[in-house]
């Protein structure tokens, strides 16, 4: 049985850590981006939603404007 060297694990725990962190703050980033404010024309958010199994959700917007997404 060979043993492992403690800096070795260090190394090898300290990487996934690192890649750990470095891949929640890409989904962090990307989340970010690719976030909807503006459902409705007016650039308020909508009073209700509906959301469907296979179809797309309707969102009720002021003025009774109707969006799907």
């Amino acid at each position: 049985m060979t043993r492992i060297d403690l800096r070795n694990r260090r190394t090898v725990l300290l990487g996934i850590a690192a890649a750990a962190v470095v891949l929640f703050a890409a989904g962090l980033i990307v989340a970010y981006q690719s976030r909807n404010d503006h459902i409705c024309p007016d650039g308020k958010p909508p009073i209700s939603e509906r959301q469907g199994i296979l179809e797309p959700t309707e969102y009720l917007c002021h003025g009774g404007t109707i969006v799907t997404k």
